[in-house]
């Protein structure tokens, strides 16, 4: 369940803010076993960062590329950290933080061509539906924006996910269960920091939203690694290798990692 810190917070921005950053744990061996490793960002990431990130283990990073500030706007770390994350080996994922004053399809728009003007090749995006208290109190107005967003990625030939749990699911759309198709990407963590952080693996996931198996999880918040402040997600192996994906035809491409 989403904690009273993330219900109060009005900003919507993806990293819950604390007072406090911990630093993360290593991995071990028999996590790595079964899972791989990424983290999600909002801030500016160095390339000095990306390195050390890939050598702690992490294979993936998810970046913010949009976020509610100003009504809506491009993350102005989006596109170095990109291509500074692909310089380091890591996998580029990348969500949408919304401004539930736009419609889906127009902050998908901004997105999408941002990334197409940079010269960057895009496979997946990932919808952030979470903090229920940013979201409109119609939950059919709420539902009508996810379409809009999915509807839109979808013809422009780009895979869609949505990154909630079951709490946030439940209270922005009633529980609707008209996205199946689309990846999930679900947190939970009972607080920030190592000692809230939740088992790294899928054993907790209980169905929700017609989804009977996730794509990724958020299992830990608010930790320092590599000079960051970050949260820790975790997806299955036998995902396609970075080096298959990180450039297609010579360019950066973001998404399809997991």
């Amino acid at each position: 369940m989403a904690t009273v810190v993330e219900e109060e917070e009005t900003n919507a921005q993806f990293s819950r803010r604390f007072n406090h950053t911990f630093p993360a744990p290593r991995l071990n061996a028999s996590a790595k076993a079964a899972y791989n490793f990424a983290v999600d960002i909002t801030a500016y990431g160095s390339a000095s960062t990306f390195q050390c990130l890939y050598q702690q283990g992490y294979n993936a990073v998810f970046i913010q590329a949009y976020s509610p500030a100003s009504g809506g706007s491009i993350n102005p770390n989006l596109i170095q950290n990109l291509n500074n994350a692909a310089a380091s080996r890591l996998g580029n994922e990348i969500y949408v933080t919304p401004a539930t004053g736009k419609s889906g399809s127009t902050q998908f728009d901004t997105v999408f061509n941002k990334l197409k003007n940079s010269g960057i090749n895009v496979r997946s995006i990932w919808l952030q539906v979470t903090s229920p208290i940013n979201w409109s109190n119609n939950v059919q107005t709420n539902a009508n924006l996810i379409q809009s967003f999915v509807s839109r990625a979808n013809s422009n030939g780009i895979s869609a996910g949505i990154y909630t749990n079951w709490y946030d699911w439940q209270q922005i759309t009633g529980a609707y269960t008209g996205f199946q198709s689309s990846r999930l990407w679900y947190w939970n963590a009972l607080g920030q920091g190592p000692n809230a952080e939740s088992a790294a693996t899928f054993d907790d996931y209980r169905p929700f939203g017609g989804w009977n198996s996730p794509a990724v999880k958020q299992f830990a918040l608010n930790e320092a690694l590599c000079g960051l402040t970050l949260n820790r997600d975790v997806y299955p192996q036998g995902s396609k290798s970075i080096a298959e994906l990180v450039k297609q035809n010579d360019k950066p491409t973001v998404g399809g990692f997991v």
